[in-house]
């Protein structure tokens, strides 16, 4: 464990920061079956992410917005999970990713702690990429930390493929990052 870490404080001395996240991609048209488990899932407007109970979900309302889409799982009248899609000019501020006219991102995906496990995050993964497509978007987009695991499988699971791994290593004297992709 000494080791490990050593290496890491080694790795940030001379790359300062780096960041290594997996691109997934869906496509309209294809396969996607959203798990019946019991909740509800909808389009949700920021009135009632801001009026949550759950102060988690409540920090989640600034995604929404102009060129934005947010989904819910609900369980009884209670936002247990959020998604959030972004497209146009709403994403090219971030614009880690290129996106044409009828792409989107999925930019957040939350789920309060006592409901992981139980199929929360793919079921609004599935309902809300399928609704973006019943909107006109020929194609979603999501970037997924690469040892994240468990939002790698629920991605997977949900008919989305990895199309890419993007590397960004901050060297000392570089404002910008030095970017590698691999496709």
């Amino acid at each position: 464990m000494a080791v490990k870490n050593f290496i890491k404080r080694l790795a940030r001395f001379f790359f300062r920061d780096y960041s290594i996240y997996h691109i997934y991609k869906h496509e309209s048209g294809g396969e996607m079956d959203a798990a019946d488990i019991g909740f509800r899932f909808e389009r949700v407007a920021e009135k009632a992410i801001a009026g949550s109970g759950d102060e988690m979900i409540v920090q989640q309302a600034w995604y929404c917005g102009e060129c934005s889409q947010a989904y819910a799982c609900i369980s009884d009248s209670r936002i247990v999970g959020l998604c959030f899609f972004w497209y146009g000019k709403r994403y090219r501020a971030r614009n880690f990713w290129p996106l044409e006219e009828n792409e989107a991102k999925l930019v957040q995906l939350i789920v309060l702690p006592e409901m992981r496990g139980r199929g929360v995050a793919r079921g609004l993964i599935e309902f809300a990429t399928r609704d973006m497509f019943r909107l006109g978007f020929r194609h979603a987009y999501a970037r997924i930390w690469w040892s994240n695991k468990p939002s790698l499988r629920v991605f997977e699971r949900a008919g989305w493929r990895r199309i890419a791994t993007v590397m960004e290593i901050h060297l000392p004297g570089r404002t910008k990052p030095l970017r590698l992709k691999v496709m």
